[in-house]
């Protein structure tokens, strides 16, 4: 057997049995309770909030949920770092590393 053959190693991560939308959905709720605190809440915020696809108050898997965390990765993770809301940033960093 070629020596270089053994060595490679098969990188690909399978997403199954991973669920996407309820990573997504559980930072959500987290966004939700800290802007709830006026301290915490501003335009950008409200304007996330008001862009939350009705798919995740409806409950129904969508991949439109991950794209809506996803593309605020940086913001999000401030928002709980500022907040010192630990279980949110355990949330966007499980979503974030398995997800987006």
């Amino acid at each position: 057997m070629d020596k270089n053959k053994a060595e490679i190693v098969d990188r690909y991560v399978s997403f199954m049995n991973i669920d996407c939308y309820q990573h997504a959905s559980d930072v959500i709720d987290a966004i939700i309770e800290v802007t709830e605190d006026e301290k915490y809440s501003n335009r950008f915020w409200e304007v996330f909030k008001e862009k939350i696809p009705q798919s995740y108050y409806a409950k129904c898997s969508d991949e439109k949920v991950l794209y809506h965390v996803c593309s605020s990765v940086f913001y999000i993770e401030e928002l709980f770092e500022e907040s010192n809301h630990t279980v949110g940033l355990e949330l966007m960093k499980n979503c974030e590393y398995q997800c987006c």
